[in-house]
């Protein structure tokens, strides 16, 4: 019997009360769009133990943007300039990983979850752009659509999915991707030179990491859902081989 995908989100923190979680709109809208439904990952309340069940009903999982990862998980001393803090989070969320790379389910991780990809594989992260190199990557208005253009490598699965060398996209964040992790490739770099994008190295599961936000641009840019839609496709063939089906 057909049925939708399933796509677990690591979902954001509500600022003020009840700070709940949520799954920011435009993730929602894009997964719905290309066929699936969002399952929202209750991290403060989800038991380690309880991950196995809850990742083998997912057919693909997307790390959304949130707070920083605490620097004790690549091997580091909180800067000052580190900002805040998830531990739950952190602790689920690298919890899932080695159930994901068993499994082969897909993975996308946007901004923060282009970090937690990179510190799951091993790698690093700069704990403050403007502390290390004194400029800014994150844009002062919260409504602009783009900020800066990025270079995309030639022959990555970003170009693949992209068609282009260049691209236009928003920036929001004070860390980023140092030191990359086992199995990772960087595929685009802002023009200053922090990565700005990560995959897989080798074939095989899909692991895609992107710095910006597409999700905040599906109605204003095509490459945006081109992230979404690359990522679903993957879900999908997934889905119709048979040992990876499951009711």
């Amino acid at each position: 019997m057909d049925r939708k995908p399933v796509i677990g989100v690591t979902p954001y923190r509500r600022k003020t009360e009840p700070f709940d979680l949520y799954v920011p709109e435009g993730i929602v809208k894009a997964v719905e769009r290309l066929g699936g439904e969002v399952f929202l990952i209750d991290y403060d309340n989800i038991r380690l133990y309880e991950l196995i069940g809850m990742i083998v009903q997912l057919d693909g999982v997307i790390f959304a943007g949130g707070v920083d990862v605490a620097p004790f998980y690549f091997g580091q001393d909180k800067s000052p300039a580190c900002g805040e803090i998830d531990e739950k989070r952190d602790r689920v969320e690298l919890n899932m990983f080695p159930l994901l790379r068993t499994r082969g389910i897909p993975i996308l991780g946007i901004c923060r979850g282009c970090q937690v990809i990179n510190v799951a594989f091993g790698g690093t992260l700069i704990q403050d752009i403007p502390e290390k190199f004194g400029f800014s990557h994150r844009q002062d208005d919260a409504n602009g659509k783009f900020f800066h253009d990025i270079d995309i490598k030639e022959g990555t699965n970003l170009y693949k999915i992209m068609g282009e060398k260049t691209l236009l996209t928003n920036s929001y964040h004070h860390q980023a991707v140092d030191e990359l992790g086992e199995g990772l490739i960087a595929n685009a770099w802002s023009k200053d030179g922090l990565i700005e994008g990560i995959e897989a190295s080798e074939p095989g599961q899909f692991v895609l990491g992107v710095q910006w936000h597409p999700e905040s641009t599906i109605d204003d840019d095509e490459h945006s859902m081109k992230v979404f839609g690359a990522f679903m496709d993957e879900v999908n063939f997934l889905m119709s081989i048979p040992c990876h089906h499951h009711d």
